[in-house]
């Protein structure tokens, strides 16, 4: 779980670093520029640190569905997230939780009831931030609630594909190299439609060191996640990212100076109580 805790960091960090970069790069180019080095980074280290043959007898076709289900995902929620309160975005991070717990009790036959009182602690933590974090002075559409439940069973969808994926002894950086690659592959298409040539040297040349900043932070919070994710359920997982959009806030305060309000120390004591108490039953 430790690993999960460390990935949950470094997310929040990469999310203060695309709320910076978004000020002066379109979203395709961001996500295909990063993905084009964390691609590069991953592949290198499969081909490194696996056997060829090792590498040809896994379930490509499991990987790359869970691949694909992850960036139809992160699409649907930039799709979203530009104009909708991020409010609606952790609302329906905690419907994925749901979502997960239904699956993981019903399909895998998973009791989750020893760890119910850490469960309860983070989601009073998040439901915290959530009331007083209220944002709804901006409507959105049925469609961009569609584009939120289509994230969420999505994100789901990938993260319980990825843990059978990991459980089956499919290496972690597979599974990157696979996500990253099938997101740069995407981006591409997009960024082909819409920029001209000249505009894509461009922004390559201008954005190149920011950029591989936020790709090398982006694949070991990655790195982090699946290895946290194998040795425990997407259930636990997904529960803990509750806290990201907390962290998200805190270092937008350390970063820029942006002010913390009492109710995000308070919700981020419970959630942080409860993972101490997930932490100490899982050792």
């Amino acid at each position: 779980m430790i690993f999960i805790l460390i990935s949950i960091l470094l997310f929040s960090l990469n999310n203060v670093l695309w709320k910076k970069n978004l000020q002066t790069v379109t979203i395709p180019f961001l996500v295909g520029y990063r993905a084009f080095f964390t691609s590069l980074i991953s592949c290198g280290l499969v081909f490194y640190y696996y056997d060829f043959q090792e590498l040809l007898s896994l379930p490509y076709f499991k990987i790359t569905i869970g691949s694909v289900f992850g960036v139809m995902g992160l699409f649907c929620m930039l799709t979203v997230i530009k104009n909708a309160p991020l409010q609606w975005l952790g609302i329906y991070n905690l419907i994925g939780v749901v979502f997960t717990a239904v699956y993981l009790f019903f399909v895998e036959k998973i009791v989750l009831f020893d760890s119910v009182f850490g469960l309860v602690l983070i989601i009073v933590g998040f439901l915290v931030h959530l009331f007083f974090n209220k944002e709804m002075d901006v409507k959105i559409t049925f469609k961009q609630h569609f584009y939120l439940l289509l994230m969420t069973l999505l994100f789901s969808t990938s993260s319980l594909i990825h843990w059978k994926n990991l459980a089956s002894e499919v290496p972690a950086l597979v599974l990157i190299s696979n996500q990253e690659f099938v997101v740069f592959i995407t981006a591409l298409l997009l960024i082909v439609k819409t920029q001209t040539y000249s505009q894509i040297k461009l922004e390559v040349r201008l954005n190149f060191k920011k950029v591989l900043v936020m790709a090398l932070l982006i694949f070991s919070a990655l790195l982090f996640s699946f290895l946290g994710l194998k040795v425990t359920n997407p259930l636990i997982s997904s529960l803990l990212f509750l806290s990201n959009p907390l962290l998200t806030i805190v270092f937008a305060a350390i970063f820029f100076k942006e002010k913390i309000k009492l109710y995000t120390i308070l919700a981020l004591i419970f959630i942080s109580s409860g993972a101490f108490i997930l932490h100490l039953q899982s050792v």
